[in-house]
C-alpha cells in the first residue's frame, strides 16, 4: 500500500501533520508513507522513521507551469492508494486531482468536495485539551478505521552528535548548565504576532526576579535590532542572565539547542511547536488575532499554559471577525499588559522549576467536560414586547445569555434590569452567524436556544431540566413546535410536524455557515425528540408577520445569489402557487379554516418575495 500525506505550510503545521504519518506507520507497518512538504520545513521531520520518502514541492513549481505539470505527472506515476490532504489549497487540489488514488481524504470545503472520496467536516470546538489543530489532523484518519491507540503527540528526533554540539555551544558562551535554561521566543513571525517589545522586557525582568535561570533569545539575524531593543530595556540583573548570542546556525542546530533547554516562554510560533515536540514545558503569549483554541495544544495549565488578550478583555473582541482582528492586532496588543498574566507565569515557573517535569501520553488528554449546567441563549432584535416574559420563562437555567443585534426599542435597557442575565451586543449578519457567535459565549457545555416568540410549557421545562443531566450518549434534543395564530394553535397547515433542535451539547454541533436563514444545525452524534412541545407565537398580526417574512426573504435571496440562481417566471408564479397548495391542500390547511387559508397565502407570499429580493440584488450588481 502506498500513502501520500500532503502538508505544504510552515514549520508548526508540518510538525503537527506528521502525527498522521506516525499513526499510519503504527497501524500499517508495511505501507509506503510519503510526505509532501516545502523544502524549508524538512529539518523538523528529519529522523522520523514513519516517513519513507519526502516529496518536495519546490518554489519553481509556482513560477513555471511546465515544471509544475511534470511534478504532477511524477505524483501520478507513483500510483498512490491513499492521499491525505491536510493542506487543502489550490496546489494540493491539483496534486490530488492528478493522483490516481482510490481513497482521497481532506477537510470539507465548499466547491471542491468532488475531488475527494471523504470530505471531513472541520471540528469547530475542541473536545479535549489536544487543541483543534491536533484534533482536526487526527480526524483525517477516521475514514481508515485504524485499529490502534492513536498517538497525538508530534515527535522531533535529535541525534547524539547534534546534542553534543549544542552543549558545546552553550558552554563556549559561559552558560551555567547547573541552572535551568529558558528559551525565550522574543519575536513572532510578524509584527501582528509579536508581543510589544517594551512589554516583553518587563516579562523577562519578572522571570529573573522570580527564578534562578539562564535566558536564551530566539530570533533571526534579521531581527537583531528588535532583540537588542528588548535587551536594552531589561533591568541590569536581567541583562546579566541573558546569553544574547547563543544562536543555532541552522534549524537543526536550533532544535538541538532547544532540546538542551528546560522550557520555552514567549510568542506563539514554530519555536513553540518545536519545544512541545521535544516534550518541553511552554508558556505562550498569543497574538490577539490568533484563535487560541486551535494552537493551544496539550494545555493542562501547568506543563503547557497559554494566555490571550481575550482571556482578560473579552469585550474588545465582540463582533469582530478574524480579518478585522488581524488588521487591528497591533492596536489590540497595546491593551495586553504583562500584569494581566504575571501571576499565571509565576505559577508556571514554580511548577516547572521543581524537578524535571515531563508530560506523558496518559496525562495529556483532558476532556473538556464541564459540570452539566445549562446556558440559555437568546438572540434579540427589538424584542421589547417579549424579553421580560421570556427571561422569566427560562429562569430555571444556570445561565441566561442575550445576544442583542443593537436593538433600538428599549430591549437592551430591559435586559439590563435582569441582574442574572449576561448581555452581549453583536452585529447581525445572518441567523447562522449570530447563533454560532452565541454558542461561543455560553459558559456551559449544554445550551438551549429560544427565540423571542417562543415559550416553554411547565412540562417542557421539567423535561429539559432532567434529560441533559442523564448520563447517555445523546448530544442533541429536538422539540416539536405548536404554532399559534393570534394566540390560537393551528392543528394543520403544515405546522403539525414543525420540528427544531434547540437543546444540545455545544461540543458536538455547529450551525451551517452557508445557511443564512432557516439555519441548519449540524450534529455529530445521536439525537432524540422530547415529548413536550415548544410553543411558537410567531403570528400576532398580518403586519408583523409580513415584516418577518421580508427579512427571511432577503436572507434567502442572498443564499440564492451566492449560488448564482437567476429568477424566472417559474420562481415568481409557479413556486408560490405550489407553496400555497402545499400548505392549504396537501398539509390540510383547509381544516384550519380562515386561519389556514391566511397562513398558506402568507407562505406563498414569502416564496415570491425571496425572488423579488433576489432580482433586486442582481439589479444592484
Amino acid at each position: 500500500m502506498k500513502i501520500l500525506v500532503i502538508q505544504q505550510k510552515m514549520i508548526g503545521d508540518v510538525l503537527v501533520s506528521s502525527i498522521i504519518c506516525n499513526n499510519l506507520r503504527k497501524a500499517l507497518p508495511d505501507a509506503q508513507i510519503d510526505y509532501m512538504l516545502y523544502e524549508s520545513t524538512i529539518p523538523v521531520i528529519e529522523g522520523n522513521k514513519a516517513i519513507d520518502n519526502l516529496i518536495i514541492f519546490k518554489e519553481e513549481y509556482r513560477k513555471n507551469k511546465w515544471s509544475f505539470l511534470k511534478f504532477l505527472m511524477s505524483v501520478r506515476q507513483e500510483k498512490y492508494d491513499i492521499v491525505i490532504d491536510a493542506y487543502s489549497k489550490l496546489e494540493s487540489w491539483l496534486t490530488v486531482l492528478f493522483s490516481s488514488a482510490k481513497t482521497k481524504i481532506s477537510y470539507q470545503k465548499r466547491g471542491r468536495s468532488f475531488l475527494y472520496t471523504h470530505n471531513i467536516k472541520l471540528i469547530e470546538r475542541p473536545k479535549t485539551n489536544l487543541g483543534l489543530t491536533i484534533e482536526r489532523r487526527l480526524s483525517l484518519l477516521a475514514p481508515l478505521d485504524l485499529d490502534i491507540a492513536i498517538d497525538p503527540i508530534p515527535k522531533l528526533y535529535v541525534t547524539s552528535k547534534e546534542n553534543e554540539i549544542a552543549k558545546k555551544l552553550l558552554t563556549s558562551h559561559g552558560v551555567d548548565l547547573t541552572k535551568k535554561t529558558v528559551m525565550v521566543s522574543i519575536i513572532g513571525s510578524s509584527d501582528n504576532k509579536t508581543f510589544p517589545l517594551p512589554e516583553m522586557s518587563k516579562v523577562l525582568d519578572f522571570i529573573i526576579e522570580n527564578a534562578e535561570v539562564n535566558l536564551l533569545f530566539n530570533y533571526f539575524p534579521s531581527q537583531i535590532d528588535d532583540a537588542k531593543f528588548i535587551y536594552n530595556h531589561c533591568k541590569k540583573p536581567t541583562q546579566n542572565r541573558i546569553y544574547f548570542d547563543v544562536l543555532g546556525k541552522s534549524l537543526r542546530a536550533y532544535i538541538a539547542l532547544m532540546n538542551n533547554c528546560d522550557f520555552i516562554i514567549g510568542n506563539d510560533g514554530g519555536a513553540i511547536n518545536i519545544a512541545k515536540s521535544l516534550n518541553k514545558p511552554s508558556f505562550i503569549i498569543f497574538s490577539p488575532w490568533i484563535d487560541k483554541r486551535i494552537w493551544a495544544t496539550f494545555e493542562d495549565g501547568k506543563f503547557h499554559k497559554s494566555v490571550h488578550l481575550k482571556d482578560y478583555k473579552p469585550e474588545l473582541f465582540i463582533g469582530k471577525s478574524e480579518k478585522e482582528l488581524k488588521k487591528d492586532a497591533i492596536q489590540l496588543y497595546k491593551n495586553f499588559k504583562p500584569n494581566y498574566f504575571l501571576n499565571e507565569l509565576r505559577t508556571f515557573l514554580e511548577y516547572n522549576l521543581t524537578d524535571n517535569k515531563t508530560l506523558s501520553l496518559k496525562d495529556i488528554i483532558i476532556e473538556n467536560k464541564l459540570e452539566n449546567k445549562l446556558s440559555v441563549l437568546i438572540i434579540t432584535l427589538n424584542e421589547i414586547e417579549n424579553i421580560d416574559s421570556l427571561i422569566k420563562n427560562v429562569n430555571f437555567a444556570d445561565e441566561i445569555v442575550v445576544i442583542d443585534a443593537f436593538s433600538t426599542d428599549g430591549t437592551v435597557d430591559a435586559v439590563k434590569k435582569h441582574k442574572n442575565v449576561k448581555l452581549i451586543q453583536h452585529k447581525f449578519l445572518n441567523f447562522s452567524d449570530q447563533r454560532n457567535f452565541a454558542l461561543e459565549q455560553a459558559s456551559n457545555n449544554w445550551v438551549l436556544f429560544i427565540d423571542g416568540d417562543e415559550r416553554l410549557s411547565k412540562e417542557l421545562q421539567i423535561e429539559i431540566s432532567g434529560v441533559f443531566k442523564d448520563p447517555n450518549d445523546i448530544v442533541a434534543y429536538g422539540f416539536y413546535r405548536k404554532f399559534y395564530f393570534e394566540n390560537i394553535p393551528l392543528r394543520f397547515s403544515g405546522y403539525q410536524t414543525d420540528k427544531v433542535y434547540r437543546l444540545f451539547n455545544k461540543d458536538f454541533v455547529n450551525y451551517n455557515k452557508e445557511k443564512l436563514v432557516h439555519e441548519t444545525l449540524d450534529v455529530n452524534g445521536k439525537t432524540k425528540i422530547l415529548k413536550n412541545k415548544l410553543h411558537h407565537y410567531s403570528y400576532k398580526n398580518d403586519t408583523s408577520y409580513r415584516e418577518k417574512i421580508i427579512i427571511y426573504a432577503q436572507l434567502r435571496a442572498k443564499e440564492l445569489s451566492i449560488k448564482n440562481l437567476k429568477p424566472t417566471l417559474y420562481h415568481f408564479y409557479l413556486k408560490p402557487m405550489y407553496r400555497f397548495m402545499y400548505h392549504f391542500i396537501l398539509r390540510f390547511g383547509f381544516l384550519d379554516g380562515k386561519k389556514g387559508y391566511k397562513i398558506s397565502k402568507l407562505n406563498a407570499f414569502e416564496v415570491k418575495q425571496r425572488y423579488i429580493e433576489l432580482r433586486k440584488l442582481y439589479k444592484k450588481k
